[in-house]
């Protein structure tokens, strides 16, 4: 798994340099975009509803992270589907819904059962490199869907941009970011992680899913203003087995800046540590990649605390083979 975080930012660059040569001819422009996906696959569409929120997009876009689709899906619709192997169980029934609504159809794989549905019915595939952990293919599946949705006038070409800004600006702080990973890492070994941010979801899920499968531990995230609703007042019971890990970004919504104050003031008075990683970089984009790439590497350095191997995700693996019986 180091090797794969290391790389990333190559991965950046090599993603766009790879999506830019695959023809994606699509019929119409859509009236909404629904994006299929689980896990590791899933996130990249997570990403994108957020960057689609950012850039005033006209269209709705959604993610589904389930059987099926939503029933509002027909031939309006562009489905993008998501799924790093081609064989993840949900994505698959999420296409055969997609084919029979006649909605207009675009995936993203590296081969396996989707990618042969594909060809049977005519449909466009970012193909993606094999032999990558589905988590670790983030770039590729990023640079898949900015490909497509620009290609349907949803987004518009200055993603490439941001993306190799992404590439630089991750090449410099490599280092950096590493070690700050390290020592957050450090602190919270041996607590329950609760992870916020002050903006979209997209980059607390992505901490909370790389630790529960690198690091493999459990752990929460939730993000403001939604959380001060409800999660607030179970903080009544905070204790010294907890820890706070707050993503910060310059996109950041600035309406929530003096809600965190607030709550800040509250964990330290149950002297629980608030970690804060700040983003750098001038880009959403290049912003988003900065922390998912720091969630990365805290991952990593909390399995080697935990001496486990951030490869092993033998439960899921044990999970498919029990349904397929």
């Amino acid at each position: 798994m180091e090797k794969y975080i290391a790389e990333f930012p190559e991965q950046i660059k090599d993603a766009v340099n790879l999506v830019e040569k695959v023809p994606v001819l699509l019929e119409k422009r859509p009236q909404n975009v629904v994006i299929a996906g689980m896990g590791g696959s899933g996130i990249a569409g997570t990403f994108m509803v957020e960057y689609a929120d950012y850039r005033k997009a006209e269209i709705p876009v959604m993610t589904h992270k389930n059987y099926g689709l939503p029933y509002f899906v027909n031939e309006n619709t562009l489905v993008i589907i998501s799924s790093y192997s081609g064989n993840t169980e949900e994505t698959i029934a999420a296409l055969r819904v997609a084919i029979q609504r006649k909605a207009q159809i675009a995936a993203i794989t590296s081969g396996g059962t989707i990618e042969k549905m594909c060809q049977e019915n005519a449909i466009p595939v970012v193909r993606i490199p094999q032999n990558f952990p589905p988590r670790a293919a983030l770039a590729y599946s990023l640079a898949g869907m900015f490909h497509i949705l620009s290609r349907q006038d949803v987004f518009f070409y200055e993603w490439i941009g941001d993306m190799y800004e992404a590439h630089n600006i991750l090449q410099i702080y490599q280092k950096e970011i590493r070690q700050q990973a390290k020592k957050v890492a450090e602190q919270i070994h041996h607590t329950f992680p609760i992870i916020y941010s002050l903006g979209g979801e997209a980059v607390p899920l992505r901490l909370r899913q790389q630790l529960n499968e690198n690091s493999k531990v459990l752990c929460s995230h939730h993000i403001f203003p939604e959380m001060n609703h409800n999660e607030i007042v179970g903080w009544k019971c905070l204790n010294a087995s907890h820890s706070v890990v707050v993503l910060r970004c310059n996109y950041d919504k600035i309406s929530n800046f003096q809600r965190f104050e607030f709550c800040k003031n509250i964990f330290h008075q149950h002297n629980i540590p608030v970690l804060e990683i700040h983003a750098k970089g001038e880009s959403f984009i290049t912003q988003y990649l900065y922390l998912m790439h720091a969630a990365d590497w805290i991952s990593y350095e909390l399995a080697l605390l935990n001496q486990v191997d951030p490869m092993e995700v033998k439960v899921i693996e044990e999970l498919k083979t029990s349904l397929k019986s």
